[in-house]
């Protein structure tokens, strides 16, 4: 193996899951010049679970992928690179480097047992990489992102008007969440579960989703398939690692007390001590009528909340259902007051040349994480953001949609974001 490094991306349109799974995996090893790579991420949209299933995706990739190469992976909404910006198909990224170790490893039941799944991965990793010579370590991570509870009565949950379900739809979102494992993500949990001892790496990573149903998704390890799981590579190195994050997002100047929360703090009861709902409404000024099943999803990321966490990093939370008087929001709320936001197709385009011109020079290649709502969002301005990532850089990149976007420093508490544009490069 030579000193050089070299990185490649893959790409496959193809329908049956089998022939996808081969052709990604030749178009990402013919980069690599005839060597063996480190290290191959591998992610889908969700749709090969209708064109041949993702066993036999995976089959493909290893009908070509040298024995032995650590894989993980998952499914999300859409994923962007060097070749442009898709909502079907597969995507990987391969790396080829001698000064470099790496290792994988999983936990199950992100969803029942959070902290514990984290503190089993973490484990399988720092088994491996102990004895490594080289000092920058990096995490990269796949968490099981939240689903929405489907029942009978209720449909998949996002948009009940009616207030006195409020209590009963809480419950019945914890119990389904613990005992089903269909309801919030909970990956703030696996992600302290995963960093409690390994604080001096740097981390990111994406919460899985399908074509944002919230139905099904799905996170790979090896030749696997799994559900409800957090799967991690780690990595020493002696490559320099920038983790860089921005939002895009406009304050209002709008603020509100959070007086009431439940189910791990997914769920806001109240602010300001009236009912979580009307206040959300007052605050944005829009017409509850306007909002149903349907349209939620496109609506709520321009007008996030979001509140900081102790150490300033800012958490935005897009809705994600209306429960009655209560508001589901994406991951797990870490203060006490909220601020209300906006976003524009502009503001967002915008959070990228801000992280992508915080790099200090070009790098080696760059793994990136963001929201399935951005993407949504943003419809056809996608295809903007993927010519301003190219105008700033020309090196191998992924860029993933997914559920939520994890991120870590190097001695710094992980932090679970949503509404966010995340970059890992390295040097």
């Amino acid at each position: 193996m030579g000193d050089e490094l070299k990185a490649g991306v893959g790409l496959s349109r193809k329908w049956d899951a089998r022939e996808a799974g081969r052709e990604v995996t030749l178009s990402t090893l013919k980069q690599l010049d005839g060597e063996n790579p480190k290290f191959f991420l591998l992610f889908s949209t969700i749709h090969y679970e209708k064109y041949g299933g993702f066993e036999e995706l995976l089959n493909g990739v290893w009908d070509v992928l040298p024995e032995g190469t650590p894989l993980i992976g998952g499914t999300v909404a859409g994923f962007m690179n060097n070749y442009g910006c898709y909502t079907r198909g597969v995507a990987a990224l391969a790396v080829s480097y001698p000064n470099m170790d790496v290792a994988i490893g999983i936990g199950n039941n992100t969803k029942r047992e959070p902290k514990k799944a984290g503190r089993t991965a973490s484990k399988m990793i720092k088994n491996k990489l102990g004895g490594s010579k080289f000092k920058n370590k990096f995490l990269f991570v796949v968490i099981s992102g939240p689903t929405l509870p489907q029942s009978e009565k209720f449909g998949t949950m996002k948009v009940i008007t009616d207030k006195k379900l409020s209590k009963l739809l809480s419950k019945l979102t914890n119990i389904s969440t613990r005992v089903n494992q269909v309801g919030l993500g909970r990956e703030s949990e696996v992600l302290n579960g995963l960093c409690e001892e390994m604080m001096e790496y740097a981390l990111l990573g994406i919460s899985s989703n399908d074509d944002n149903r919230y139905i099904n998704h799905y996170q790979f390890y090896n030749d696997e398939v799994h559900r409800n799981s957090v799967v991690t590579l780690g990595m020493s190195t002696d490559l320099k690692i920038e983790v860089k994050t921005s939002y895009g997002l406009i304050p209002t100047g709008k603020k509100a007390k959070i007086t009431g929360t439940e189910n791990w703090n997914y769920i806001i009861k109240s602010l300001d001590n009236k009912p979580a709902v009307d206040v959300f409404f007052e605050k944005t000024g829009i017409a509850k009528e306007i909002i149903n099943d349907e349209n939620i999803h496109r609506i709520t990321p321009f007008l996030p909340i979001g509140c900081y966490h102790k150490d300033g990093i800012l958490h935005p939370y897009p809705v994600a259902s209306f429960l009655g008087e209560y508001i589901l929001v994406g991951h797990d709320i870490v203060s006490d007051e909220i601020e209300f936001f906006l976003a524009t197709g502009e503001s967002l385009i915008g959070a990228v040349d801000e992280s992508l011109s915080s790099l200090p020079g070009e790098p080696r290649f760059m793994i990136i994480s963001s929201c399935a709502g951005r993407l949504e969002t943003l419809g056809k301005m996608v295809y903007t953001v993927k010519e301003r990532t190219m105008e700033k850089i020309s090196c191998p990149f992924l860029t993933l949609y997914g559920l939520g976007e994890e991120r870590k420093e190097p001695l710094k508490p992980p932090h679970l974001l949503q509404e966010s544009f995340n970059i890992a490069g390295f040097f």
